[in-house]
């Protein structure tokens, strides 16, 4: 036997842990959860400030999109002439009121006749280095000088009149 105490035994007084003792966190566990904190916050901050991000460029875009099939059906009910526009901003205000949208409108022929290409794109009038939104779509319109032949055509077969 031995007469020194166990290492143990100084913790205890009489069985229970000695009153000098305290139980809690060190300082080097409280630094460690703080630094762990700070970075989770630091992430979820990255996360949120991209989510947001992302979903105002898909409401840009989706707000492009409408524009530019707004353009687009009014050049095909006729209400907007088929010609060739160089960018030019829309007549009344449109989305938020704080965005400046430009559209312009471009014609090819085609190799069927009768056809022309349009092609209406619509972007934010923004410097380039900010990266402005921009959309654009295509469509098959029918030659306004040839609808206009024709529809001479068929009046002239209603009423008889051959042009000679």
């Amino acid at each position: 036997m031995s007469i020194l105490p166990s290492p143990d035994s100084t913790d205890l007084v009489g069985g229970r842990p000695s009153p000098n003792r305290r139980g809690g966190f060190s300082l080097l566990e409280v630094i460690l959860a703080l630094a762990i904190l700070t970075g989770a916050i630091a992430v979820l901050g990255e996360a949120l400030r991209l989510g947001m991000r992302n979903a105002q460029l898909a409401r840009d875009r989706t707000e492009a999109q409408l524009l530019c099939e707004s353009k687009l059906a009014e050049i095909a009910a006729g209400l907007t002439p088929a010609d060739t526009v160089p960018p030019t901003q829309f007549d009344c205000p449109v989305g938020d009121g704080l965005t400046v949208w430009l559209y312009s409108i471009g014609l090819a022929d085609t190799e069927e006749e009768g056809l022309n290409l349009v092609c209406v794109t619509v972007t934010q009038d923004l410097p380039t280095e900010k990266r402005p939104v921009e959309f654009s779509l295509f469509r098959w319109i029918p030659d306004a000088s040839m609808q206009a032949l024709a529809e001479s055509e068929a009046a002239d077969a209603a009423t008889g009149d051959t042009g000679e």
